[in-house]
């Protein structure tokens, strides 16, 4: 097993990753979790059986201590000779990798919990944030994200990055003990405490009261609420930060002082989560709100802002209700439907229990990091930094001096085959497609067309197989339609060698697994196609696919390239049995998603 570092800014966030830490400890790792000691809460720590350890990080950007924290985390990493670095928030993702890149760790990795730079901010502090995320990509192997929606965004600070998805999850037995250890009388005495009268409706935000938690929003809509008549309510805001201060003024200003109630900071909530009807989040952003998993694991109704984030653990009238950003009105509306709806909160509650159990628990989160982590330490032990990036320039170099002179002594055949084109089929010549790249970057492939464009009453394309000409199979068996993508080798959105460029749509459709398969460039030709190409599965192809992308060397490629001259002459795997091409990729039947059909 490996011993692995997860490092973040401060101990404030101790919490949100704990425990994810203590499974990844009984699944077999030694852990150590490290930070900044701001905000060090030793009795929520004290039974996690975590190994903590101390490097003194400021939040804020001070160049000289930066560099003084950089060198300590160093010497820190280089004695305790760590397998694996897991950086956590957005600080120390820039100190814990570049000291984990100087000691020589064996793997950097670093999870986003939501992007420090997004739309919004000034522009100084967004080019600025984004800036830093970007150097960052250069000291680590992977990156990964707690939501799918932010995996584009870090895929365009580093092309050559692969991108996981991470996702975020809470632990349920635990969340399940702590619930049932909270009796009917510590609840009665929380409230006489908190001066909760015990016919009104509790609401609960949890958050650190900064400006992207936006408790003004939710202030806004308390007050209109009141307006309104609605009045029996109260508002429980918990945490503190540095607009507390604003925070009570705002709610003077708003005569909400009977409704909101501030409880401070809690190193955690069960209880509250417990006593609350309705659980409320009204941020700008989040990456996956660990606030809202819990208190759906407690079976209680949501109402959030529609944002990054939040919304891919919210469904909408499922889960819980989401209000788009700053509609102070669509907010009071969602209150006040829960509020006289008992039986509709109630529903969405066991909806949420539902989703967190299927989707959101740290024992999934866990085995993806497994998984992550003995992918990452195999290319890097089998290979080294160097040795991979070695692997990529040789074959990029492979690729040029192949792909530039065979367009020129092509120049002939590419002159005929378009003009055999142009009156058989019209124009235009070329069929022009978005296809996914590298870790599924979007560019245009280049193909002589085969088919027409003949379409049926309603103005859809007619199948395959009547469409494609005589004409068009025979430039598929002599493989010239394929000719034209090496102007898309020539400019590096393909290799002459990888697996086949497929279909956006299917994206969505690959196990985790299977998109392993866009880790590399496509290609022209690939393992799949010299052991089959269309004649086969598509699960055969994409293990196929997947099994190149894991042994993948110069003597691979050079045989792929020679088998695929064998193929191309013997005409062999050119359409499936009983199709034209192949069948429509559907789904993997691993997947759960759907089937080939």
């Amino acid at each position: 097993m490996s011993k692995i570092a997860h490092i973040c800014t401060s101990a404030i966030s101790h919490k949100i990753l704990a425990d994810k830490m203590s499974v990844l400890r009984q699944a077999g790792h030694e852990v150590h979790l490290i930070s900044s000691p701001e905000g060090y809460d030793e009795q929520a720590m004290k039974n996690s059986g975590l190994k903590l350890k101390f490097v003194q990080m400021n939040r804020k950007i001070r160049p000289v201590e930066d560099v003084r924290s950089i060198l300590r985390m160093r010497r820190l990493i280089k004695r305790e000779g760590y397998d694996i670095v897991h950086t956590h928030t957005a600080k120390a993702g820039i100190i814990g990798r570049a000291a984990a890149w100087l000691a020589r760790t064996p793997v950097i990795m670093h999870t986003s919990h939501g992007l420090p730079f997004y739309e919004g901010q000034s522009k100084t502090a967004y080019t600025v944030y984004r800036t830093l995320e970007k150097i960052g990509t250069y000291f680590c192997d992977a990156l990964a994200s707690q939501n799918r929606e932010d995996m584009a965004k870090l895929q365009s600070l580093n092309a050559g990055k692969i991108v996981y998805y991470e996702g975020n999850g809470v632990d349920l037995d635990k969340l399940d003990k702590a619930a049932g250890r909270i009796s009917r009388e510590e609840l009665e005495t929380l409230k006489a405490t908190y001066g909760v009268p015990q016919n009104k409706t509790v609401l609960l935000m949890g958050a650190r009261m900064e400006p992207v938690k936006d408790h003004h929003f939710l202030l806004d809509a308390l007050a209109l609420l009141k307006s309104q008549g609605i009045t029996d309510f109260v508002c429980l805001l918990a945490g503190k930060g540095p607009l507390e201060k604003q925070i009570l003024e705002r709610i003077a200003e708003l005569s909400l002082q009977k409704e909101v109630l501030l409880i401070g900071h809690r190193s955690d909530l069960y209880a509250f989560l417990k006593m609350a009807d309705i659980v409320v989040l009204t941020s700008e952003k989040e990456g996956i709100p660990r606030f809202l998993m819990e208190a759906m694991a407690f079976s209680k109704p949501v109402v959030a802002s529609d944002v990054l984030g939040t919304r891919e653990l919210v469904r909408h009238e499922d889960t819980g209700l989401l209000v788009p950003y700053k509609n102070t009105g669509a907010l009071a509306k969602a209150f006040r439907t829960l509020i006289e709806n008992k039986a509709y909160g109630t529903l969405l509650g066991q909806g949420g229990r539902r989703r967190i159990e299927q989707e959101f628990t740290e024992q999934i989160v866990v085995r993806r990091l497994e998984t992550m982590y003995q992918e990452l330490r195999t290319g890097t032990r089998e290979k080294g930094r160097i040795g991979r990036w070695l692997g990529h320039t040789v074959l990029r170099t492979a690729d040029l001096a192949i792909a530039l002179p065979l367009v020129l002594l092509l120049l002939p055949v590419y002159a005929v085959v378009g003009l055999l084109v142009r009156m058989k089929l019209g124009s235009p010549v070329l069929f022009k497609q978005k296809r996914p790249g590298r870790f599924g970057q979007p560019f245009h492939v280049y193909k002589y067309r085969t088919m027409t464009d003949k379409r049926d009453s309603s103005g859809n394309l007619l199948p395959d197989e009547v469409r494609l000409t005589a004409f068009g199979k025979l430039l598929r068996k002599l493989s010239l339609d394929e000719i034209p993508q090496l102007l898309n080798v020539i400019k590096g959105d393909m290799s002459l060698v990888g697996p086949r460029p497929l279909l956006m749509e299917y994206l969505e459709l690959y196990t985790d697994e299977q998109k392993r398969r866009h880790w590399v460039r496509p290609g022209i030709t690939g393992w799949a196609q010299v052991n089959g190409r269309n004649a086969i599965s598509w699960e055969d192809k994409f293990k196929l696919d997947v099994w190149y992308v894991d042994n993948r060397s110069f003597r691979l490629y050079v045989k792929i390239l020679l088998l695929t001259a064998v193929k191309v002459v013997r005409r062999e795997g050119v359409s499936q049995e009983g199709q034209a091409t192949t069948t429509k990729y559907t789904g993997s039947a691993a997947s759960g998603i759907g089937s080939p059909s």
